[in-house]
C-alpha cells in the first residue's frame, strides 16, 4: 500500500497578510522578508514600538503615507537600550553569583 504525501498548507498567517498590504508598493525583496512568517511577526512587533519610541513618523501627504526614519533619535534608543541591557546583564551575573555562595 503506497502511502500519500501530504502536502504543507500554504495557507498565509494573517499577520502575514497584513505584512503584505502593509509593504505593497516598496521593492519584492522587502516584500519577500515581510510576507514570512518571522518577518511579518517582527514586523507588526517592531513598527509599532519604533513609531511609540519616535524612531519612524509616518505623515500622509496628498493621501500617501510617507516614512521618515529619525536617525538621532534611533541612536539616542540604540544607547538607551544598550546601557539597560548592560545593566541587566550585571544584574543576572550578581543573581547567579549569588545562587552559588
Amino acid at each position: 500500500m503506497a502511502k500519500s504525501k501530504k502536502r504543507k498548507s500554504s495557507k498565509t498567517s494573517y499577520s502575514q497578510q497584513i505584512a503584505g498590504l502593509a509593504t505593497i508598493g516598496m521593492p519584492s525583496p522587502v516584500q519577500q522578508v515581510a510576507k514570512s512568517k518571522w518577518g511579518s511577526k517582527l514586523l507588526l512587533i517592531l513598527v509599532p514600538i519604533l513609531i511609540a519610541s519616535g524612531v519612524i513618523t509616518i505623515s500622509f501627504s496628498g493621501g500617501l503615507p510617507s516614512i521618515t526614519v529619525n536617525k538621532d533619535r534611533a541612536a539616542a534608543v540604540g544607547r538607551e537600550v544598550t546601557t539597560e541591557a548592560i545593566k541587566a546583564a550585571e544584574k543576572m551575573r550578581q543573581y547567579g553569583d549569588s545562587q552559588y555562595r
